[in-house]
């Protein structure tokens, strides 16, 4: 059981969690992402929901960064999400979840 909505918990994410390099998740990264997300206390559907949560407010706050012509931190934020999404799929992978 998780003990916060998936809102709260992707926000403490973007203030808690920016990647130290790019294209690369390393392990206390990743762990950083379980801790938050609360990833083994969710059931598959939970999981699912978080994901969607990370692609649907990170894509948001891109989209609002290039729109301030602010690219390379729209990119940073584009890339913090392909880290986080790729520790989901790694433990949907495990459970036998489609990816």
């Amino acid at each position: 059981m998780t003990t916060k909505t998936d809102v709260h918990a992707v926000v403490e994410l973007k203030k808690r969690y920016t990647p130290a390099c790019p294209s690369f998740v390393n392990a206390n990264e990743a762990e950083l992402i379980r801790e938050v997300l609360e990833i083994s206390a969710r059931s598959d559907i939970e999981l699912q929901n978080a994901r969607d949560m990370v692609v649907m407010m990170y894509g948001k706050w891109a989209d609002s960064l290039r729109q301030k012509d602010n690219a390379s931190t729209a990119m940073q934020m584009m890339d913090a999400m392909s880290a986080i999404i790729h520790v989901i799929d790694i433990e949907k992978s495990k459970r036998g979840m489609p990816v």
